[in-house]
Parts: structure tokens; C-alpha cells; sequence
């Protein structure tokens, strides 16, 4: 029984978090929540309906699913990291500017850090990772 509660809770959070490429799926989240809302709020001065609305709801959305997917399932962050990239250059043409750029600044780092991920190596049974003088 641990002496504070919810320590054991945190733990099992931080091991989560480290074992999956946790910044890339927020940053994925984020940039592609944020090409939807500029295309959903339209912001007073600039109605974003038509052509480049659709291309905002549809690459926001496929951007979403690529986050949460780089933490669902981590073997698939390189399918992932692709997808949000090319899906991030596209975004800059079709959906006003990357989502008035912002969306495309998130979803480029998000994808290029879902890419470049690389998990830790499993230490051996009975091996220690420190080296003793």
C-alpha cells in the first residue's frame, strides 16, 4: 500500500507516456483540432466555407485519428508520421494556410517527432544498465 494515494496511478501514467510517442500524438491532436476550428468558427472576418471548410473538416479529422493512433498503437508511428505530413502539406494549400499556419507548424512537428520516435531497449534479465567503476 502506497503511503500517498494516487502515487501507484502516476506511475502507471509516466510508464504509459514514456512507452509511446505521447508529444507527437499531442502535437497531432492539437494541430489537427485547430484546422477544424478555424474552418468551424470562421472567426467574424473570414467565412472558411466551400471548398477549403470540407478540406479543413476532412484533414483535421484524418489528422486527429493519426495522433491518436501514434498512442493506441506505437509499431504504427512511422505510417502515422508520413500520413501527417503529407496531410500537413496538403493542409497549407487546401484548408487556408495550414489553418491560418498554426495547424500546419503543430501537425509538421507533431509528424516529423511521430517519425523519428524510437523506443526504449528493454533491459535483459539480470543485466544492469550501470556501469560500475
Amino acid at each position: 500500500m502506497n503511503a500517498l494515494p494516487g502515487v501507484g496511478s502516476w506511475r502507471g501514467w509516466r510508464a504509459w507516456r514514456r512507452s509511446r510517442p505521447f508529444a507527437a500524438g499531442v502535437l497531432l491532436v492539437l494541430g489537427g483540432l485547430e484546422l477544424i476550428g478555424v474552418s468551424w468558427v470562421g472567426l467574424g472576418f473570414l467565412r472558411l466555407t466551400g471548398t477549403a471548410g470540407a478540406a479543413s473538416w476532412g484533414l483535421g479529422s484524418l489528422l486527429v485519428v493519426a495522433g491518436t493512433t501514434t498512442w493506441r498503437n506505437p509499431p504504427l508511428r512511422h505510417f502515422c508520421g508520413v500520413l501527417a505530413a503529407v496531410a500537413s502539406l496538403v493542409s497549407l494549400v487546401a484548408a487556408n494556410l495550414g489553418g491560418l499556419l498554426l495547424g500546419f507548424l503543430l501537425t509538421a512537428t507533431g509528424s516529423a517527432l511521430a517519425f523519428a520516435w524510437i523506443p526504449r531497449p528493454v533491459p535483459l534479465a539480470g543485466f544492469s544498465d550501470r556501469v560500475e567503476v
